[in-house]
C-alpha cells in the first residue's frame, strides 16, 4: 500500500474506540525495544489511552487529533494540542512502514503552521526517534520517564 491510498481528516467521536484500540495495539506491539515487553511498564504507558481520554482529546477546543484511513480501515492517530506539542502519532502494526506516520505528521506541522506557531515540540521514544530525526526534529533533553524508558523531547522550528 502506497502513501497515496492514505487519507488524513480529522477524528470524530466516531472514531474513538477504533482510535483507542490503534494506540493501545501499536505500544503493546511496536514500542517493544522501549518497554521488552515488561507487563508493568506497557500498563503504565496504557494507562491514560482510554477511551474517556480518546473522547476528551478529540473533542477538546484547542486539540486537534486527526486519523489516517486505508479505505475503510483506521491506519493511525495523531494528536496536536494548541501549543504546538504533538501529543499523539501512533500507527497500526499491519500499516507501519507505509507513509502513514509520515502522512500525519505532515498534517500535525501543517495545522501548527496554520494557528501561527513558530514550532512543534515532542517527547520521543527510542523506537521512534530516528523517525523523528529523519524528518527535522532535534532532540535538547533526554530522561528517563515514569516507566525507566528513555524520553527525549524534540523540537523542529517551522
Amino acid at each position: 500500500m502506497s502513501q497515496a491510498s492514505i487519507s488524513i481528516r480529522p477524528a470524530q467521536e466516531d472514531d474513538v474506540a477504533a482510535a483507542c484500540a490503534l494506540v493501545r495495539r501499536s505500544i503493546a506491539e511496536l514500542c517493544t525495544a522501549d518497554h521488552h515487553n515488561m507487563r508493568a511498564v506497557v500498563d503504565g504507558l496504557l494507562i491514560n489511552k482510554t477511551q474517556d481520554n480518546m473522547k476528551a482529546w478529540i473533542t477538546t477546543p484547542g486539540s486537534f487529533v486527526y486519523v489516517a484511513e486505508a479505505g475503510p480501515v483506521l491506519a493511525g492517530v495523531g494528536g496536536l494540542t494548541g501549543d504546538g506539542e504533538i501529543s499523539l502519532l501512533y500507527v497500526a502494526p499491519d500499516f507501519r512502514f507505509q507513509g502513514v506516520s509520515k502522512a500525519l505528521l505532515a498534517t500535525l506541522e501543517d495545522k501548527a503552521r496554520s494557528l501561527g506557531l513558530p514550532n512543534c515540540a515532542l517527547v520521543s521514544t527510542d523506537t521512534a526517534q530516528r523517525f523523528f530525526e529523519a524528518r527535522g526534529y532535534a532532540g535538547y533533553d533526554t530522561d528517563e520517564d515514569d516507566f525507566g524508558m528513555d524520553a527525549t523531547s524534540m523540537t523542529k522550528a517551522l
